[in-house]
């Protein structure tokens, strides 16, 4: 089954099943705006609550995982 927000089942979204990299996790604390943020607490991108896809959510933790890992990347030599 679908996922759970605010009473209501979302379809085809177990909450928790999205694949993250490591330390990313998805807040969901306000019914209206959830915030995907990294292991440090900073947020990285903002979604709808009602029109938030998993597909969405994921696609942004990997576009900004994959960013900050070529930034802290060592030159080579």
């Amino acid at each position: 089954m679908g996922g759970k927000r605010g009473g209501y089942r979302m379809r085809g979204w177990d909450r928790g099943r999205e694949w993250l990299p490591p330390g990313y996790r998805l807040d969901t604390s306000d019914a209206a705006a959830w915030v995907l943020r990294r292991s440090d607490g900073t947020a990285t991108a903002y979604f709808c609550a009602w029109g938030a896809t998993r597909e969405a959510v994921e696609r942004a933790a990997r576009d900004d995982h994959r960013r900050r890992s070529k930034r802290h990347t060592p030159p080579y030599p």
